[in-house]
């Protein structure tokens, strides 16, 4: 009996975490077009590596999105930001393919959001259809082209993961027929002096130019480069695909040191909970800056990246003679295009500085727990908040219309890879407007308040930052803005397809925002780009002809209230 049960916790697991191999799929493409990239998966973005492909849809919405292969959706978002309306397909071959940035469904799929919305009385809405809700087939329309969300042009952003994981895959690893045979193009090499390091006798990095092309390059020029004591390099490389200009990512980076492989990464999978981590992978500044693409053969004291192959010595390179020694990276798409530049350094010994420690006051150790307390300040940060140890910067200043002074925490120029907590003692706060108070980060020219949030406790607010900067507390006291597009004051609506209001707010955001007609709740559409509410009259959202009263209620994230109200006959 006990092997029928075996077998049987075998085929289970087999069919519920199991998948297939990537050259085994037979997925279909998700559009109807040719699949022409603007950006591929774990190209650089800001704070994240792209976690799929973004596939042009010639500047237009509406066109029809397929399922690439048979299964269920599993997920639908509706949300104004990051993916804005999105769909998961769950797949019997242990992937889940991931839809965003989609304009609006077939019926069957719009009913049910339209239900899941009208029940949580909410436009933004996070569902997990069971597996016997929203079947679909192979090639079946479920969805169409979009712009919504953080999109800034329209396009499909199209993802494979891992069903049991959610770790997002490569989806150029299964056979899209998508045209490249273009060679990565390397821009240039950096190289870091690194604990008590030195480059041509500074300790400061020093920048190789390169010159060449398809797939062939050399230095720009041939100055010798010596280096003493520890040092880190990195490649400046992007990638380019048939049919478009748009830069892309590479997928492997192999560094040779005298013939022998020191560091390898490949970008096959990520993993969402260290994507994060691209800020000590890359060159921060200069992706920040720049938009340069550095991908650093070293790691940080800090860094969970699972993307490297090969290591040693943590990319760390440093030698005990004075001979000149050979260097070379290689560099491949995920087609196997490649691109390689081979050069010279020397060696000028080591340094002596290469246990070097950062001591005294003003030191942050990457992997401890961390708690910085001035006058009015306090910081805790939990441990691999930061990458590497830092000799952290505090000053203050006073701040006209602030309720705290401005606290400069560091500088923003170092990135930080998770949230901690951050208070600050506030200064006249009138009493009963302690709900009203918010932290806000300022702008290095103190123009701009990005509000932070924050609770009021004793005189103090608290909150949680993702970032170093310029920190103070502002009072949000003042409600939301809503101004008529539309609609008047007994107007006759029957005309229109929709009504319409411009809505905002001066400092902490706008957080709520629900319709009313009749006093019956009805569903609203915020699009945040504009700053437009929108609540149309379809099969949704049916009004009678009549008289009818509208009210409107805003909220902003300190809960100070707009209402408004008008009558209208439709």
């Amino acid at each position: 009996m006990k092997y029928y049960i075996i077998f049987f916790v075998f085929l289970i697991s087999h069919f519920s975490f199991g998948q297939v191999p990537y050259e085994q799929t037979n997925f279909q493409a998700p559009l109807g077009i040719d699949l022409v990239l603007a950006g591929n998966f774990a190209e650089m973005r800001s704070n994240h590596f792209h976690t799929g492909l973004d596939i042009k849809t010639n500047g237009r919405e509406g066109y029809k999105i397929y399922a690439i292969d048979s299964g269920y959706i599993s997920r639908i978002n509706v949300s104004h930001y990051g993916y804005g309306n999105a769909i998961y397909i769950t797949h019997p071959n242990g992937y889940t393919s991931v839809y965003a940035h989609l304009s609006t469904f077939p019926k069957e799929v719009l009913d049910y959001i339209r239900k899941k919305q009208y029940s949580k009385q909410s436009e933004t809405i996070q569902v997990y259809p069971g597996p016997n809700e929203l079947k679909v087939k192979k090639g079946e329309v479920f969805a169409f082209s979009g712009n919504s969300g953080s999109s800034t042009a329209p396009h499909l952003h199209f993802e494979i993961r891992e069903t049991a994981t959610e770790n997002p895959v490569n989806p150029l690893l299964f056979n899209f027929d998508i045209k490249d045979d273009i060679q990565p193009k390397l821009l240039d090499i950096k190289v870091y002096p690194l604990e008590g390091g030195y480059i041509n006798g500074k300790k400061s990095e020093y920048n190789m130019d390169l010159k060449g092309s398809s797939g062939n390059y050399a230095r720009e020029y041939d100055a010798p480069v010596s280096f003493k004591g520890k040092i880190g390099l990195a490649i400046n490389a992007i990638d380019y695909l048939n049919g478009a200009g748009n830069q892309c990512g590479i997928y492997t980076v192999e560094l040779y040191v005298d013939e022998k492989l020191k560091f390898k990464q490949k970008l096959e999978k990520l993993d969402f909970s260290t994507n994060r981590y691209i800020n000590t992978h890359s060159d921060y500044l200069e992706y920040r800056l720049k938009k340069q693409s550095y991908h650093k053969s070293f790691v940080s004291k800090n860094n969970k990246l699972k993307i490297y192959e090969v290591i040693e010595d943590k990319g760390r390179i440093f030698f005990d003679d004075t001979l000149v020694h050979n260097f070379k990276y290689i560099v491949k798409d995920v087609y196997g295009n490649t691109s390689t530049i081979s050069f010279k350094m020397k060696s000028e010994g080591l340094s002596g500085e290469e246990n070097e420690v950062l001591s005294g006051e003003n030191v942050l150790d990457a992997t401890s727990n961390n708690v910085v307390q001035q006058d009015g300040f306090e910081a805790n940060l939990p441990r691999n908040t930061i990458y590497d140890d830092l000799k952290y910067e505090y000053k203050t200043e006073h701040l006209s219309n602030a309720h705290a002074p401005l606290h400069h925490f560091h500088n923003d120029h170092i990135p930080v890879q998770q949230y901690f907590v951050l208070k600050l003692k506030t200064v006249n706060v009138p009493k009963g407007a302690e709900d009203k108070a918010l932290i806000v980060e300022m702008s290095s020219n103190k123009r701009q308040a990005y509000a932070k949030g924050g609770k009021y406790n004793d005189g103090w607010m608290e909150t949680e930052v993702k970032s170093f900067g310029n920190y103070t507390v502002k009072i949000d006291s003042i409600a939301p803005s809503v101004v008529p597009i539309n609609i008047s004051e007994g107007k006759n609506m029957a005309s229109q397809n929709d009504i319409q209001f411009k809505i905002s707010d001066n400092l902490s955001g706008i957080d709520t925002y629900d319709a009313y007609v009749d006093d019956k709740w009805i569903l609203s559409y915020y699009n945040t780009r504009k700053g437009t509410l929108t609540i149309p009259f379809d099969e949704y959202n049916v009004v009678s002809k009549g008289n009818h009263k509208l009210k409107i209620i805003v909220k902003d994230e300190r809960k100070n209230v707009t209402e408004v109200s008008y009558n209208f006959v439709r």
